[in-house]
């Protein structure tokens, strides 16, 4: 049965998968051509890009849907159970904006190491700037799915979308004016304070003071990550 719900799922969604691709592969490979940006620009567009945009849209189609067309008290009647069904939606949609920033990121990795000129940027760049990209959308996607109200349609999916990311970003400014000078005499406190907002998974891009603060920083947003899938489900399953 569980196979079936993610056929079902990719069956829905798919297309939303090859839109992502056709979409960022146009943009990124429109930036190289035109040459109006320079390489790490055009980088961190990608990254922003599927991060960002393609993220929130893409969690705007993953439960709200459900409920919209009234479709929700059907799944409650198939033999499976909720958390099944809560993974599969998920994961679907968590596919949609992944599966474009990883072909972009591996195109753009090609084309720097078989470039006749000499390589563009470091491949050890383009693979902490696609892993930060990733977190910072997984946690965007998630949060967006399941801080949205339970009976909320694709609209106010969408809002509440937006209220994570401006939160976001306004938590990372005054984390900037107010943390950032105990960064030298405390730096772990720093980075531990700066990476309690999901958007910091951008910090990635750049060295980490220690290993030992690498895993520090990926557990503490693991957690978060935990809390919030849990917290979402828990909603999801009294719907």
């Amino acid at each position: 049965m569980f196979r079936q719900l993610l056929w079902k799922e990719w069956r829905e969604q798919r297309w939303k998968l090859i839109f992502g691709i056709v979409m960022l592969v146009f943009f990124t490979g429109t930036l190289m051509a035109t040459q109006l940006s320079t390489s790490r620009e055009v980088l961190v567009a990608v990254w922003m890009l599927g991060g960002l945009v393609m993220a929130l849209y893409s969690a705007m189609g993953v439960f709200a849907p459900e409920i919209s067309n009234g479709t929700q008290i059907f799944l409650a009647t198939k033999p499976i159970q909720p958390w099944k069904i809560f993974f599969g939606k998920w994961l679907i949609g968590w596919l949609n904006f992944t599966v474009p920033m990883l072909v972009c990121s591996v195109g753009l990795a090609i084309i720097n190491l078989t470039r006749p000129e000499g390589q563009l940027f470091d491949l050890q760049y383009i693979t902490r700037g696609t892993f930060a990209g990733l977190g910072f959308g997984t946690m965007l996607y998630t949060m967006t799915c399941c801080f949205a109200p339970r009976k909320s349609g694709e609209a106010m999916a969408g809002l509440t979308g937006l209220i994570v990311g401006l939160v976001f970003f306004a938590h990372m400014g005054i984390i900037e004016m107010t943390i950032r000078p105990w960064n030298k005499p405390f730096p772990v406190l720093y980075e531990l304070i700066s990476f309690l907002n999901p958007i910091m998974w951008i910090n990635f891009i750049q060295p980490i003071s220690s290993n030992i603060h690498l895993w520090l920083l990926a557990i503490e947003q693991f957690i978060l990550f935990g809390l919030t899938i849990v917290y979402g489900y828990r909603k999801w399953k009294r719907s």
